[in-house]
């Protein structure tokens, strides 16, 4: 040991919270904050005592048998090197584990410190990403996507809830004691996080956020004494997500929508006297009103070569069709596609189209609006013409339906830890798959991965490392791991959460701190009131 204890213990909670405060803005800095954890381990030494107390830690133990069932899984993988990429990209499964789980617990201050830190990290990306939306930061705004700066936007969305479950619980459930700016810092999170999750417009996140709302509500309601204060609460937690139906039925609604039009009273010539296009028998509609009447190409791609460095038959920003992105986006703005409508087009407009936006109505920033329509087009313009590409929602049908056919064809033992690309890429040669090269994937399913990779055995191997230790601990009672467990089960069945260093990382460091980490003895007093 080459410095004391002490000085070991400040870089071990330094570099834990250097791994939170990264986790929603660089992956570089959480890499290298494992590192400086790793290295601080070694260097400590003690490691007979260390073992002792992992040892004494069954919850650690099963839990790390995750990895060692990916390393089992290297017996029977064909694809070495993926094997090996897998098992590099899931080292936080193990490292995390065996270095809490062999050190003296953390104290209640010292999580205290790395939630904070963590909660810091996702605000800050927060107001990254709102500089963005502002075009202060230049990304492509064609993608509501690009506006997660750092990782992908699901993923950050689901760091959105867990740090607004962190604020929650320091200001109404611990409530200190505080200094004054971390006070505010926190009052200010639980307020701003749900307002700048709605401006991500990741439906993935914003729908567990609305779903645990309304589990927790229900929860602290039906525990209430009062008859009327309970009824009244109650109707009120119902409208929830009587509004949320309502919401979507109205977007709906207003995309169905569509213009009345009488086939046999068309014009056929624009003022200037060239022939429209008018394909009567084609019915994609933009803002109801149909795409494929009034068009005139001869006159858009005069006009729009005279405004555009971008060529009419060219392609926009993200990589479309441009003379089909102006197309869309003036039958959105209720425009002919002649020379006459696209004068009636703004300087923002035509920004607009040359960045792939496709319909007036995705210029929203800040509305979910947008993020629903684009998910009712897609559905229906697959139904009109299947095909799935660029329609993210029917592409992921695809990729399920691709990671079912694998699995049962592996069902004992799956096809290893490595070989998942490679059935993947075999399966959609072998049926003639409609995607896309570049949009071949895997499952987006992680319980379903699990099964692909390791059959039904390894499936409840599984299964047994992530639930048991949550069974033993007991954990799940208190408010904050209860919002973790919940929001990482739901991601799973969309989100191979696990397959990517942006999803092993947060997961098993939370799990080791939120889950596996020793309750004080206060908080075994608390644990007997139930739920926060």
């Amino acid at each position: 040991m080459l410095l004391n204890g002490r000085y070991h213990r400040m870089i071990y909670t330094g570099s834990l919270m250097l791994i939170a405060v990264s986790l929603p803005l660089t992956i570089f800095s959480t890499s290298v904050a494992q590192f400086i954890l790793l290295g601080n381990w070694l260097a400590e030494g003690e490691f007979t005592k260390k073992w002792q107390r992992l040892k004494s830690r069954p919850a650690f133990l099963v839990f790390m048998g995750l990895y060692l069932l990916h390393l089992v899984g290297m017996l029977w993988t064909n694809n070495l090197n993926d094997g090996l990429k897998d098992l590099q990209i899931k080292v936080p499964l193990l490292m995390i584990p065996l270095i809490a789980g062999s050190c003296e617990f953390l104290t209640k201050g010292e999580l205290r410190r790395i939630f904070l830190s963590f909660t810091i990290g996702v605000v800050i990306a927060s107001f990254a990403s709102i500089l963005a939306m502002a075009r202060i930061i230049p990304v492509d705004p064609g993608d509501y996507r690009n506006y997660s700066l750092f990782i992908s936007h699901i993923r950050f969305s689901l760091m959105i809830v867990l740090a607004w479950s962190f604020a929650v619980n320091y200001i109404f459930i611990e409530k200190g004691p505080w200094n004054k700016a971390e006070h505010i810092f926190y009052i200010f999170s639980v307020i701003w996080l749900p307002v700048f999750l709605v401006f991500l417009r990741s439906l993935s996140g914003l729908l567990i956020f609305i779903l645990l709302i309304f589990i927790l509500g229900l929860y602290r309601i039906l525990r209430m004494k009062d008859p009327v204060t309970k009824f009244m609460l109650l109707v009120f937690l119902l409208l929830i997500p009587l509004l949320s139906v309502l919401y979507v039925e109205e977007v709906i609604k207003d995309y169905y929508t569509v213009d009345l039009i009488d086939v046999n009273d068309l014009d056929s010539l624009t003022i200037e006297g060239n022939p429209y296009l008018n394909q009567t028998w084609r019915m994609e509609t933009e803002n109801g009103h149909f795409v494929w009447l009034y068009v005139c190409k001869p006159e858009l791609m005069r006009e729009w070569n005279k405004v555009s460095d971008i060529d009419f038959d060219g392609r926009d920003l993200r990589g479309q069709r441009l003379r089909l992105t102006l197309i869309r986006y003036m039958t959105s703005l209720n425009l002919r596609k002649d020379a006459a409508g696209f004068r009636q087009l703004t300087p923002a407009d035509i920004r607009a189209v040359e960045n792939g936006t496709t319909n007036v109505i995705y210029n929203k920033k800040y509305s979910l609006y947008p993020r629903i329509y684009e998910l009712v087009w897609e559905m229906d313009t697959y139904r009109k013409r299947p095909n799935p590409n660029n329609h993210s929602v029917v592409q992921r049908m695809y990729y399920l339906d691709a990671g079912w056919h694998i699995a049962r064809q592996h069902l004992l033992f799956g096809v290893g830890t490595g070989d998942i690309p490679d059935e993947f890429r075999a399966y959609y040669e072998k049926v003639n798959s409609p995607l896309t090269e570049n949009r071949r994937r895997r499952a987006h399913n992680q319980y379903l991965t699990f099964a692909i990779a390791f059959g039904i055995p390894g499936f409840v191997i599984a299964m047994f490392t992530l639930i048991w230790p949550v069974i033993k601990t007991k954990r799940w009672r208190f408010f904050v791991p209860f919002v973790f467990l919940f929001t990482m089960a739901l991601s799973m069945l969309n989100e191979d959460t696990l397959e990517t260093s942006a999803g092993a990382t947060p997961f098993a460091l939370f799990y080791v701190l939120l889950i596996l980490n020793g309750i004080s003895k206060e908080e075994e007093k608390e644990e007997e009131k139930g739920l926060f």
